[in-house]
């Protein structure tokens, strides 16, 4: 078994408009939790130092961890990272940014696991339609290419920011990959909006998928967290 979670943890603020890494960390090192996938990770402020937020979110020594900028200042950086137990064989960040919008990128990741190497596809999308619609197209065009040259496993998810309820943006993901159902998962306290999402490939068994909603996620971030059990084939 291998357990993902996925979580926009909105630059370590919390809805308590306290930044503690460390305590969002150490959730996610109790969760149980081999990969996981964040969007907003920002270690930008000068107050901070950035190896310090680095060790706080990888809770010590638990987990390694992967950046993916989609912006660098001079204090620091912010956009998506993985997290992971795993070692790292590859990495790659794809640009999707789009003219006047803010920088976003789309970070892929194959780790070495006990049984296969697994592929993981972490990104964040912009916040206006249009741009999405060009960030998805990208994303759709990278994976169909990567799938046909490397045939491994791949699980892809993150906070993809599509606000409307019946939206047919992810028909192309969808032919290519399998979504997991997930639910809303923002805003945390009462989430109503499914920005937070998941798909596979059809060789990797989904056991669990769901949202983690409880007194603390309330808190951690505006988003919950997506937790998700798989098993992998055999090599």
């Amino acid at each position: 078994m291998c357990r993902i979670v996925t979580y926009n943890i909105h630059s370590g603020v919390g809805r308590d408009k306290k930044h503690d890494y460390k305590r969002i960390g150490q959730f996610l090192a109790n969760s149980g939790a081999d990969v996981v996938l964040l969007q907003e990770m920002d270690t930008r402020p000068p107050e901070r130092d950035t190896a310090q937020d680095v060790k706080d979110i990888c809770a010590g020594n638990t987990f390694k961890l992967i950046p993916s900028p989609a912006i660098r200042e001079s204090d620091g950086w912010y956009g998506n990272a993985i997290l992971t137990r795993f070692d790292v064989l590859e990495h790659d960040t794809v640009d999707v940014s789009q003219t006047g919008r803010q920088p976003r990128n789309v970070q892929i990741v194959e780790l070495k696991t006990e049984k296969t190497p697994l592929t993981v596809v972490n990104t964040h999308k912009g916040l206006k339609k249009p741009e999405r619609r060009s960030q998805f197209s990208l994303l759709h065009e990278h994976l169909s290419r990567r799938l046909r040259e490397k045939q491994t496993p791949l699980f892809l998810a993150g906070d993809f920011n599509e606000w409307q309820f019946f939206s047919k943006a992810f028909r192309a993901l969808n032919n290519l990959l399998l979504q997991q159902k997930v639910g809303p998962t923002f805003p945390s306290n009462f989430p109503v909006f499914s920005l937070d999402r998941v798909w596979v490939t059809e060789d990797i068994e989904v056991k669990s998928c769901r949202k983690l909603k409880n007194e603390k996620t309330k808190v951690l971030s505006d988003h919950l967290p997506v937790l998700v059990d798989i098993v992998l084939p055999e090599a």
